[in-house]
Formats: structure tokens, sequence, C-alpha cells
């Protein structure tokens, strides 16, 4: 049974992560500012995985949760990456000895071979790079098409959600949509498509997001999480409203 816990950083910031975390076996940890950029970490039957790696305070943020779950970094077998923007991946240096899954065109941009086009990200490169991989250090394992890996007794499904950025990436595991960027969320108008200023292309996004809801096996998804921890039960409500 999830335990209800609603983590925070910074005054006034609050996510309700209640549907992610189960007690010993998968927990969240909080980074970044007021848009609160989440790690998700799971223990499995052959070792931990985790999904996305948050951004700045990832390191006071990371122990901790991997501890609730008896967990060190070591332990992180897997990271699956939803994109290659530097609020998700941030934690990559503490993890650099797991496998890394992410979208095929999503390889170069993590390792800054090549630049997203949303203005946004460009403007920050610009101002301040990040940190991230050189080429050839992490064991990349990258997929072209939706995919399913199985790690022990859990499948972790990947549905390949272009337009956010070219290699966007939604994870189904445990009954949980993890829908990184793809879908966002805010007071005005609830769950919507990618963001335009931080998007390749914002309308393959809408439109590629639009067709993942027919992919995703019937009564499979509960629960679907944006990247930056709001979340909501799944329902066609949420479908539509995500759609908009």
């Amino acid at each position: 049974m999830a335990l209800l816990m609603t983590a925070s950083v910074g005054a006034g910031c609050r996510r309700d992560v209640g549907s992610l975390v189960v007690p010993h076996e998968s927990a969240v940890a909080m980074t970044g500012g007021s848009n609160t950029s989440m790690i998700y970490v799971a223990r499995t039957t052959e070792g931990v995985l985790a999904i996305d790696l948050g951004w700045w305070g990832h390191k006071g943020a990371l122990a901790p949760a991997l501890s609730a779950i008896g967990a060190t970094a070591q332990d992180v077998r897997w990271v699956f990456l939803t994109h290659s923007h530097r609020d998700h991946i941030a934690a990559w240096p503490t993890v650099r000895h797991a496998m890394f899954y992410l979208g095929a065109p999503e390889q170069s941009l993590l390792v800054r071979t090549s630049s997203h086009r949303g203005w946004i990200p460009r403007w920050t490169e610009w101002l301040k790079s990040s940190v991230v991989p050189r080429p050839g250090q992490l064991d990349l394992r990258s997929f072209a098409q939706d995919t399913a890996v199985v790690i022990g007794a859990d499948t972790i499904r990947a549905y390949l959600v272009p337009g956010h950025t070219p290699g966007s990436v939604v994870y189904l595991f445990r009954g949980v949509l993890f829908l990184g960027d793809a879908v966002t969320w805010s007071r005005r108008n609830g769950f919507a498509p990618a963001r335009h200023g931080y998007s390749d292309d914002p309308r393959a996004g809408a439109i590629n997001l639009e067709r993942l809801w027919t992919r995703l096996p019937a009564g499979s998804v509960r629960y679907a999480c944006t990247a930056h921890a709001r979340c909501a039960r799944f329902t066609p409500g949420f479908q539509a409203d995500a759609a908009r």
C-alpha cells in the first residue's frame, strides 16, 4: 500500500508523490527550484533502478531516497531518462556506473554533440553550460521504437513521444506512467502538452502525445506523473486534459 508523502524543496514548493512511494520498495527525491525536478528510485529483485536524475540539490536529495529503500548510489544498476534537458540529468556522475536507457535521438543531445532547439534550453546553456557526460563515458542503451525492458520480476515499458525533445520517452512501471515533460502542469491550465519555449517541436509533441494513449496496455495505468512531480489518477479525463 502506497504511503502518502508530500516532499518539498524550497519555500512554498510542495508536490504530492504518494502514488510513487512504497515503504522499502520505492521512493522519490525532489531536486531543483520552484519547478521541482523528480528522481524516482525503486528496488527490484535484481537491483535498483532510477527514472530521471533531477537537477541542483540532487546530492542531498538522492541519498535519503535511496536509504529509504535500503540502498546506496552504488546499488543503482539502471537509469531510464525521459529526456536530456539539464534539469533531469544532473545526478549522472553519482550513478555513472549504471546502464543508461534513453530514446535514440537523445544520445547526441545528452553528450551535447548536438543541441536542443527550444529557445529556453539553448539560452540557459549559453548562459551557463551544464555538466554532461563525454561521448563514451556512460553505458548508453538507446531504442528507436517502443520497447520493454525486463528486470527480474518487473517490466518497464518505454514509449517514444518525440516533440518536447527528439527522443522524449514516457515510461510505464508498476502502474505509474512517468510522462517526463511530454505533459506539463500549471495552476491555470492543469495538465497540458509540453510548453513551447522549452520544446523542440511542440506541435509534434502534442500530436504524438495524443497517439500515446492507444498504445498503452488496457488497464495497465493507475497513476500518471510529470517529471516535475505533478501526479494524478489516470482516467479518460486525464487523457483529455493532457491532450488539450
